[in-house]
């Protein structure tokens, strides 16, 4: 962000002291409508408490598809002819459309459960909470929950509709594989993917863990 942005930013968040982070965003949406919202932006923008809330890009998700309203990004830009980054956002309208309201199936509960079972790692990638973002210096990982097969379909078409999702229809994904899966159907790492991509110095341990168990 440029000073002038900071500056817009720092007053926003001063006129919006004390509210929750949800409305707070679709304000600074609304107050940029039709220009670009970064990632950047929505984790300086702080909740209720005045602190920055942990998976704060999972409340965009909501605005878009719990509550209708025309948000894009960078998985629209073939659809719309558009440039936008990952970490890009744009708020189309005004108002909501209930036309393109969709529940998500996720709620605490299931978020709880699907990281509880991943054990806080992305079950794509292999990252935790405890990496550092490779697209943002200084910042760590965040976890989001994905659903296994693409809610949203590369032709357009809506899945998982008419039935009550389980834990089972999620996946545990950093905000990395997350902003990339592009409407696809996701496929869990295996445990020897994981091995492989770990470092020599973890490879070692490994091989020498298992050569102790089953010489």
């Amino acid at each position: 962000m440029n000073k002038i942005e900071r500056k817009l930013l720092r007053e926003f968040i001063k006129s919006t002291k004390g509210e929750a982070y949800k409305p707070r965003i679709l304000k600074w949406f609304k107050l940029n409508l039709g220009k670009i919202v970064t990632s950047e932006q929505l984790a300086i923008i702080p909740g209720s408490d005045g602190k920055p809330i942990s998976h704060n890009m999972r409340r965009v998700f909501e605005l878009r598809d719990e509550d209708g309203y025309n948000i894009i990004n960078h998985k629209d830009n073939k659809s719309l002819n558009l440039k936008l980054k990952v970490d890009e956002w744009i708020l189309l309208e005004v108002n909501p459309n209930p036309k393109k309201i969709r529940n998500r199936g996720v709620n605490k509960r299931i978020m709880y459960e699907v990281f509880n079972r991943d054990n806080n790692t992305c079950q794509v990638c292999g990252r935790t909470p405890e990496d550092d973002d490779p697209f943002k210096e200084g910042h760590k990982i965040k976890l989001h929950v994905g659903h296994l097969k693409s809610h949203k379909q590369q032709d357009g078409s809506i899945a998982n509709v008419g039935r009550k999702l389980t834990i089972e229809d999620f996946i545990t994904l950093c905000n990395v594989c997350n902003e990339g899966a592009k409407n696809k159907d996701m496929k869990k790492i295996s445990l020897l993917d994981r091995v492989k991509q770990s470092t020599e110095t973890i490879q070692k341990e490994i091989y020498n863990f298992l050569k102790g168990k089953f010489s």
